[in-house]
């Protein structure tokens, strides 16, 4: 014990006798252990902030559907014919933050085209409630859930159809009783998704319109969209599906799951070039010493005790960097949790869209527990493995090794 404390006392002493040297090493660890613990938090509350922005806005968390509403092998495929009710819903709780929507492939026709597009029905001061969609209607106003048979365009099919504000479209579908399904709908607005492909495929009516048009009970309806984005868990329903949005949209789901493997990648990379700068910076150190080696050497001090005493030297100098950085990367991750972080900065402040639907985020960065860990792991192994050439280096070149 007391050789071991002899070791620590004499390892922590050649740390201060090059004290800039050291001080630059230190720094350049905990800067790289700083910003890895930051970036890891940014990539991870980014990409669920960015996706609650856009889930909340139409998606939702999770639909709770017929079990033969979606494909199974597609989810942009549908059995309209298939429909639930609440009574199968064994748990009323899921109802508080979902809605009910009714949906049909449906043609909407103006004076001059007829377009086919996605008419879904909605429980109007449900979807105001939990829901960001009428904030993108730009023309006119949504829904208003005391009227009927009013739709809502977007602006491209509008545009297509020929049609404003004010205007009645024809509305042509099929029934679920196998009738032809029409009814004359006034237009009160027009959404704006930054004019992506949903602006020409989407059309929104009022729940008890689409009802009617489709020769539905009032308490039938196809899907229950969640949007309880604080729980992320999904309920198992016996008798229904559940469909998360990552098979809703696999797309995006894919997109997301690269951006944060990517950022790992990155996280790696980075901690491969320090700990290269490191190893270089360490076999410069071990080398400016071998004379001090060699003396150890000659008054008795064995290899194995030069070089745990040069192990414990970079531990000692891993140690205080990464509690350093840890610290640094801590304190960003709570500045820019209580100052949300604008994420158009990064795109030059034009806003983001992301599956047709366009997104303004900010970003509020939230600490994840597992980096404080996962990161100094990494960083050791990485200096550990930096230290194995430059000590072999050591050992060889020491004459009087014993």
């Amino acid at each position: 014990m007391n050789g071991f404390k002899f070791l620590l006392k004499f390892s922590y002493r050649n740390l201060l006798r090059s004290p800039k040297r050291t001080i630059i090493l230190i720094l350049s660890l905990s800067l790289g252990t700083g910003f890895i613990i930051w970036d890891l938090n940014f990539a991870n509350s980014g990409s669920k902030e960015v996706m609650k922005e856009f889930l909340a806005q139409y998606a939702g968390e999770y639909h709770i559907t017929h079990k033969e509403y979606y494909k199974l092998d597609n989810k942009k495929e549908f059995n309209n014919f298939k429909i639930i009710t609440d009574d199968e819903i064994q748990d009323k709780n899921l109802i508080t933050f979902s809605t009910r929507r009714v949906t049909a492939p449906i043609f909407v026709s103006g004076e001059k085209k007829t377009l086919g597009v996605l008419l879904t029905g909605l429980e109007t001061e449900k979807e105001t409630k939990l829901t960001t969609l009428a904030r993108a209607v730009t023309v006119g106003n949504f829904l208003n859930p005391l009227n009927e048979k009013e739709i809502v365009l977007g602006k491209r099919l509008a545009n297509r159809i020929e049609v404003n504000v004010g205007d009645e479209v024809a509305v042509i579908g099929q029934a679920l009783d196998g009738s032809v399904a029409n009814e004359l709908m006034r237009v009160v607005g027009l959404i704006d998704f930054g004019g992506g492909d949903l602006e020409e495929s989407l059309a929104f009516t009022q729940i008890k319109s689409a009802q009617e048009l489709l020769v539905m009970t009032p308490d039938q309806y196809h899907q229950r969209v969640d949007f309880n984005m604080k729980d992320e868990t999904v309920p198992k329903i016996e008798g229904l599906a559940v469909t998360i949005w990552t098979d809703i949209l696999p797309e995006i789901g894919v997109s997301v799951k690269f951006v944060d493997n990517f950022t790992w990648l990155v996280s790696i990379i980075i901690v491969m070039v320090i700990s290269l700068g490191l190893s270089n910076s360490l076999m410069i150190t071990f080398l400016e010493r071998e004379q001090e080696f060699q003396c150890l050497n000659i008054i008795g001090a064995k290899t194995t005790w030069v070089t745990v005493s040069l192990m414990i030297e970079v531990f000692l100098l891993g140690t205080i960097a990464i509690m350093l950085g840890t610290l640094l990367g801590h304190i960003s991750t709570t500045y820019f949790h209580h100052y949300p972080f604008n994420i158009q900065f990064f795109t030059g402040g034009k806003p983001i869209i992301m599956g047709g639907m366009i997104i303004q985020p900010l970003v509020r960065i939230y600490p994840v527990l597992e980096y404080y860990w996962k990161v100094p792991v990494m960083i050791y192994l990485f200096l550990l493995t930096t230290m194995i050439y430059p000590l072999i280096r050591v050992i060889r070149r020491s004459k009087n090794a014993i």
